[in-house]
């Protein structure tokens, strides 16, 4: 009985992923995302001084005798240390989000504190979805969302504008054989 063989890979000759050329997302899609930010910040703020305002606009009310201040900047702060940090993740995440196409597989990349890279060979793409919701469509974006077999590889594009979308997902549908 003869052992098949089964010969050494030289790592050094696969080409690396940083190599590739990616193709970044909308900058309409940075915008929008700043927008939530700043939305979702308005919001917190408004919880946590929410306590305040209630008091200040019925002073007369007996509630509020016993109502301490002393600890109003512990719920600020970490509203505070949270959207520095959400922050700093939009502006610094966003030049790392893009995908590639190869002639094999996809990849996307994304993120500044958590850094992800996918890579998705066409052969594992089981479905594949354009969404828009109404915030997106403000923008004129749309969502790739790729299904894989199993699903533990899903993956989803955001901001990218429309027209580029629908192309990328026709590439996508002849690569696929779903076209």
């Amino acid at each position: 009985m003869e052992v098949p063989a089964n010969p050494e890979i030289d790592l050094a000759s696969i080409p690396v992923l940083e190599a590739l050329t990616f193709t970044g997302v909308s900058p309409q899609y940075r915008t929008m995302r700043l927008l939530v930010w700043a939305a979702v910040q308005l919001v917190l703020l408004l919880v946590i001084f929410s306590p305040f305002l209630a008091q200040a606009m019925f002073p007369e009310r007996e509630e509020w005798a016993g109502f301490a201040y002393s600890q109003w900047w512990i719920p600020l702060g970490i509203q505070a240390l949270f959207c520095g940090f959400w922050l700093i993740e939009e502006l610094l995440g966003f030049p790392r989000k893009g995908y590639a196409v190869r002639d094999r597989d996809i990849t996307y990349r994304s993120g500044w504190f958590s850094r992800t890279t996918l890579v998705i060979p066409f052969g594992q793409i089981q479905h594949i979805e354009l969404a828009q919701g109404p915030l997106a469509r403000m923008f004129g974006l749309k969502h790739l969302k790729l299904f894989t077999a199993g699903g533990s590889g899903n993956l989803r594009i955001a901001g990218i504008e429309e027209e580029a979308a629908e192309v990328l997902r026709s590439v996508l549908d002849e690569r696929t054989g779903k076209g």
